[in-house]
């Protein structure tokens, strides 16, 4: 795509001194390494809107989650799942959960809960990839 339209900016000496020297330090002109740095705050400002978008579900996901778990009876113990089983709530949440977190994130926090001498949780059934 031909880049035809320009736009001057002024900047003060310190600021031009600063990006002039990043822009050499990556081998581009400092018109290209602005244009950059414009493209990538636009990039964080969609990923921004999408992570807020994103919580507000999370949000309204959990008062429905909390509104259905104040509805149901408190179970004796007898009838109360065994410690060993997670129930239907932390399976929802947990995935909830690992649904916003990157990979390496969940690596470093499995890494740590198997340092503490834990059991992480893994989900039931056939591993879906190889690990």
């Amino acid at each position: 795509m031909k880049l035809e339209n320009w736009v001057r900016v002024r900047l003060n000496e310190s600021q031009m001194l600063v990006y002039a020297a990043e822009a050499e330090a990556r081998g581009i002109p400092i018109s290209t390494y602005l244009r950059d740095r414009l493209a990538n705050a636009d990039l964080m400002r969609e990923e921004l809107a999408s992570i807020r978008a994103a919580m507000i579900d999370i949000g309204e996901t959990l008062d429905e989650l909390r509104d259905q778990v104040e509805k149901q009876p408190i179970a004796s113990i007898d009838e109360k799942q065994v410690a060993s089983e997670p129930s239907a709530v932390q399976i929802e949440t947990l995935l909830l959960l690992r649904a916003m977190t990157g990979i390496q994130t969940l690596q470093m926090v499995t890494a740590e809960i198997e340092r503490q001498g834990l059991k992480p949780f893994r989900i039931p059934g056939p591993p879906t990839r190889s690990r």
